[in-house]
């Protein structure tokens, strides 16, 4: 009875394992820093880091589907400083250069999931490949500008409250990540991307179109991107080539840190989105006490090694 009361405990820490961690360091922070748990900075942390939990979404799909994408953030450069120079310039409106901003993103996305297929290689260095391709893309698009002069009505879409309170990138970004939540837990589609990151032989023999679902995630994964490609641009108020360069490691990392498993099949994306708070609580609670930014490379790196080193732990426990 007592082993089984200790099984369950270790499950329950287990299962809310981020939820602690997040809750510890705001507990250390706000001791550390009397500016830390404050609504302002607060509210900060939340607004900085909605673009990165949607973005982390389409990390959490494609990775949940047995993929890897090192693309993700040149994928957003390209359209945030397309998007930017479009409207900057007056060439456009602002819906349709948002929408045309999404679907090159969606594009890319696809091409990633269609050329790991053809050149039937491991994901990640495809997506290698085609990272230096989009990067030449965005400094073609930018010719190394900065696009300022955004419409107020764009940036409303990461700048603007709801009712003089809420956050409007918030609202966005809780809507997308439930919906997408929602498919993978509820859906024949989830469950059909679950399958086939746990066992893509298996899933082959059942019936399902591997390459066929592995192809949709990366597209489905390309309209988060460009969501959250618009939110940053909006947020920032302006874009350029540097724009979104990076935030694909800080999704792999929040998904890691989460317990998604690198071979695919296995992850819960509520964890994945709360490890993305993690890592900005850390980020900026680590700015507030005056230690800058490459300190938090390292703090980012020992925390990924350490969840790596409990997840192969807990893995052989329980084989």
């Amino acid at each position: 009875m007592e082993q089984k009361n200790k099984k369950s405990f270790g499950q329950i820490v287990s299962n809310f394992s981020m939820p602690i961690l997040l809750g510890l360091l705001i507990l250390v922070f706000s001791i550390l820093s009397d500016k830390f748990f404050t609504p302002l900075n607060l509210t900060n942390i939340l607004v900085q880091n909605v673009h990165i939990a949607i973005c982390a979404t389409g990390v959490f799909m494609i990775m949940v589907s047995g993929g890897c994408d090192l693309s993700i953030g040149y994928q957003m450069s390209v359209a945030a400083v397309l998007v930017a120079k479009l409207l900057s310039n007056g060439v456009m409106g602002v819906v349709p250069a948002i929408l045309l901003g999404i679907l090159i993103c969606v594009a890319l996305g696809c091409f990633n999931g269609f050329m790991s297929i053809l050149l039937n290689s491991q994901p990640m260095i495809v997506t290698l490949g085609t990272m230096a391709i989009f990067q030449g893309i965005s400094f073609l698009i930018s010719g190394s500008k900065t696009y300022h002069n955004l419409p107020r009505s764009f940036m409303y879409l990461g700048q603007g409250r709801l009712f003089g309170t809420i956050p409007l990138n918030v609202v966005i970004a809780l809507v997308v990540i439930v919906i997408v939540g929602v498919i993978l837990n509820r859906t024949h589609i989830g469950r059909k991307v679950y399958a086939v990151g746990d066992n893509p032989e298996a899933a082959k023999l059942a019936g399902l179109n591997v390459p066929k679902i592995k192809i949709l995630v990366f597209t489905c994964a390309g309209i988060l991107v460009g969501i959250s490609a618009i939110l940053l641009a909006a947020r920032s108020g302006s874009a350029d080539s540097s724009t979104g360069t990076g935030i694909e490691f800080t999704g792999i990392i929040a998904c890691v840190l989460s317990g998604v498993a690198l071979k695919g099949g296995e992850g819960t994306l509520w964890k994945a989105i709360v490890a993305v708070f993690v890592l900005g609580v850390l980020s900026n609670g680590m700015q507030l006490i005056n230690l800058g930014t490459y300190p938090q490379y390292i703090a980012k790196g020992i925390i990924m090694l350490v969840s790596l080193y409990l997840s192969n732990k807990t893995a052989k426990k329980a084989a």
